[in-house]
């Protein structure tokens, strides 16, 4: 799919551009066009009247399949821009979702994505439905107003239908999680997407997988284990963290991230090869996500990855290579010398 990329400039732009153009990748659109605007937003697109005919006037010559904004948009901004462009508008928000659902491979990890998605799209879908009935049943009564109603009515029933399986979910997922505090410590790895988790999860563990240079390749827990010195520890590969990860996202996928807030050792792992700016932008952004998640209480160690191709930023951390497997024993010394002080 072809899709056109739009981005109000502001802080930090090179890296939201970047981090924009690698999610649309992920999510099989190819880009051809990316409209950006310095300023402040405009209340009805985001940006002003004149780069929307800008960008009206590049649709209607090149025919995308869709644009995406960077920025967040309400549903009423969405649908003036689908009117005005004529083709499907997307922004950031549910460029993510669609990233997840291409990687969804569970049962659970899809009624998460629905889920969200029906809740996000909920107001979006009353707009469209009401524009559309006063259309096509003049007077906006009777029929029309069935159809709202039963419409909505549908989406909440699919949504209390979801929320209920995910329930089960969750009950099972705390039985697991308790089956492996009786194996030995649980130890889970968190991170900003695409930093190396799963690659230093089969390093630990000696694990042969190969691992895709992908976002959000991993929507459900991931465990494998190792023993060290006669004890056993599991280590837990969950979702990674992003800029502005919406809040929705977080709720949905609880399950998931209550593996990393009941573990006994938390190693928030850090793509050293990033520069200086991305990279403590980046550590803030993952502390942030788990103080919200109530991970706070939990002892952290902070692991430098990649640092084949990087350099060692932070003071009392462990530098390694996923890749080459340098540092990967002494961070094993320092997995058991920090539990066994605990």
């Amino acid at each position: 799919m072809k899709a056109v990329i739009v981005m109000l400039v502001g802080d930090e732009s090179v890296e939201r551009l970047s981090e924009v153009l690698s999610l649309a990748e992920t999510a099989g659109y190819e880009v051809d066009r990316v409209f950006t605007q310095k300023g402040r937003a405009s209340r009805k697109y985001v940006v002003r009247s004149g780069k929307v005919s800008e960008i009206r006037e590049y649709v209607a010559e090149h025919n995308p399949d869709l644009v995406v904004f960077e920025n967040l948009l309400t549903s009423r901004q969405t649908l003036a821009l689908e009117d005005t462009l004529g083709v499907p508008v997307i922004d950031r928000f549910d460029l993510i979702l669609n990233v997840f659902e291409i990687h969804a491979k569970s049962r659970e990890a899809t009624l998460q994505i629905e889920l969200v998605r029906l809740k996000r799209r909920m107001p979006y879908i009353k707009m469209y439905l009401s524009r559309r009935v006063r259309t096509e049943h003049p007077g906006f009564g009777g029929s029309g107003e069935f159809i709202i109603h039963s419409t909505l009515t549908t989406i909440h029933r699919r949504i209390k239908s979801i929320e209920r399986s995910l329930k089960g979910f969750e009950r099972r997922a705390d039985q697991q999680r308790k089956r492996r505090k009786k194996v030995g410590f649980v130890v889970s790895l968190a991170g900003y997407t695409n930093v190396g988790k799963t690659s230093l999860l089969y390093a630990l563990t000696g694990v042969k997988k190969p691992v895709r240079d992908e976002l959000f390749t991993t929507l459900r827990t991931k465990t494998a284990s190792f023993t060290f010195n006669r004890t056993k520890y599991m280590v837990c590969d969950t979702i990674g963290f992003i800029r502005n990860i919406p809040l929705q996202l977080i709720h949905a996928f609880n399950a998931t991230l209550q593996d990393i807030a009941s573990s006994d050792l938390i190693l928030i792992v850090h793509d050293s090869s990033l520069d200086d700016s991305s990279f403590f932008r980046h550590q803030e952004i993952c502390e942030d996500a788990l103080i919200s998640i109530g991970a706070n209480e939990t002892l952290w160690l902070n692991v430098e990855n990649k640092i084949d191709t990087g350099s060692r930023r932070l003071k009392d951390s462990v530098a390694v290579s996923a890749k080459t497997g340098a540092g990967v024993e002494f961070l094993k010394h320092e997995i058991e010398r920090m539990l066994s002080h605990d």
